[in-house]
């Protein structure tokens, strides 16, 4: 099927003329691309920024269309043009806004309405939550709509996948959270290709670029395929459109545990990390393991240490083994040499462990930091570095990668501090200094808690 991305610029709520003319050009502009469906980004109509409920009130009052005439514009135009619209739009319900995405079928027929569930920073000021997670049925298959931060909580694309959704198409609006220069944000760096591969399902991700009301998008529209290759990508400062050509398929279900199933979908409180912690020293060495004779004798460990005013000079050495290495003898106290059922405290810091098979699979990483952990030492470094990015981002904690080859550490932002490999070097640090109170801050942007605001009754897997 070929899909198509439309990319816009920021808008004015009193430019609500010209966006209704660009809207209708891009669709038309997709279906001469050889597309079958057309998404459009976050708020598209009439705008994202509105700064207010009552700024919007003000220009409903001054003449911009009602919602419902932006529908029938959106269907009319989809019927003439021959093609399918997923558009996002301010939508007026029981006299709350919502932040909302309609599916359009090539006929005209309006298939299904998704309402934002989780709210991003400015979201609070006049849009209310949606509360629920339903996929909608259409010619081509069983679709799933997310709006922007929707795919911050893992338990969002799951919930569409456990349903299974053939495709996943999602109106945003990416915040830049970078420089004027340098504009970054990470779901299309990293996030989104590694929702795509987990869960086996192709994305298809329209964004805004420019400035609206003071706030900056960072374009990138992209489209992925079900392993999450990007088939192509918009840039950063453009009013465009991109096609790819993708394999609907039948999704993965998500893999859980029992336990992490019960956790994931419990509605006790979390618990919340240590925040008056001071940073930590991570010490990365190769280091000699009692083994079987002609067996490898060696084993990359990281050593965590905290400060003795914190736990009196706790340490812990996490250690990566080969498969051929057997210890003999007492191990030294503090090795941890394999994942354990349950977290571990060094002083204060909590620290979670995980196999790198594990850390491929959202539940075991999430069930931890709902335990409140700081960090969590993944053994085997052959994950891809953008699951365990999105392992970090999710969750906001740090990630430790330890293996034969090498070691890497990805903050709470998703942002690998160090990648490297085993011996220590001039480029390979001897040691890092963790600041581990970051990961006490859930916040992905003001307002925006990805633990705090879950909605466990929504989900299903």
């Amino acid at each position: 099927m070929r899909i198509a991305v439309a990319q816009t610029p920021g808008v004015r709520l009193d430019q609500w003329r010209e966006t209704l003319a660009l809207i209708a050009d891009l669709i038309r502009r997709a279906r001469r691309l050889g597309a079958e469906l057309v998404v459009l980004p976050e708020c598209v109509w009439p705008a994202y920024c509105l700064g207010s409920e009552q700024a919007y009130r003000a220009a409903r009052a001054a003449g911009l269309p009602t919602p419902d005439e932006f529908l029938t514009h959106l269907q009319q135009t989809a019927h003439d043009s021959g093609i399918a619209v997923c558009a996002g739009y301010v939508e007026e319900r029981d006299g709350r806004l919502f932040n909302a995405a309609g599916l359009v079928d090539a006929t005209g027929k309006l298939l299904g309405v998704h309402r934002k569930c989780f709210l991003w920073d400015f979201d609070h000021d006049y849009f209310s939550p949606g509360e629920s997670i339903e996929p909608v049925e259409s010619s081509f298959g069983r679709v799933g709509l997310m709006i922007c931060a929707d795919a911050r909580l893992p338990e969002i694309p799951a919930t569409l996948a456990a349903k299974g959704v053939n495709l996943i198409v999602q109106p945003t609006g990416w915040v830049n959270i970078g420089t004027p220069e340098a504009r970054s944000n990470p779901q299309p760096e990293f996030l989104i290709p590694a929702r795509a591969a987990e869960f086996g399902v192709p994305f298809a991700s329209a964004s805004k670029w420019g400035v609206e009301g003071g706030t900056t998008f960072v374009g990138s529209s992209l489209i992925c395929d079900a392993e999450g290759a990007v088939l192509t990508q918009c840039g950063q400062r453009e009013t465009t459109v991109a096609v790819g050509d993708v394999e609907l398929t039948t999704p993965r279900s998500p893999e859980l545990t029992e336990s992490e199933r019960a956790a994931l979908l419990s509605v006790a409180e979390p618990r919340k990390p240590r925040a008056d912690l001071p940073p930590i020293e991570v010490r990365p060495h190769l280091t000699a393991v009692g083994c079987v004779p002609d067996a490898p004798c060696r084993a990359g460990a990281l050593e965590i240490r905290v400060p003795s005013a914190f736990g009196g000079h706790a340490r812990g050495v996490f250690e990566f083994r080969g498969s051929t290495v057997t210890p003999t003898g007492s191990e030294q106290a503090g090795v941890i040499a394999e994942p354990t059922a349950d977290p571990i405290h060094i002083g204060e810091v909590l620290v979670g462990t995980a196999a790198a098979a594990d850390a491929r699979r959202f539940g075991a990483l999430r069930r931890l930091a709902l335990q409140g952990v700081h960090i969590v030492v993944v053994f085997g470094a052959a994950t891809p570095t953008q699951l365990l990015r999105t392992r970090a981002c999710e969750n906001r904690v740090f990630v430790l990668g330890v293996g034969l080859e090498g070691w890497c550490v990805i903050d709470p932002r998703g942002q690998v501090t160090v990648a490297a490999r085993w011996p220590a070097s001039a480029s390979n640090p001897t040691s890092i200094i963790l600041d581990v109170a970051l990961a006490a801050e859930k916040n992905a942007a003001p307002r925006t808690d990805l633990i705090a605001a879950r909605c466990p009754d929504q989900y299903f897997f």
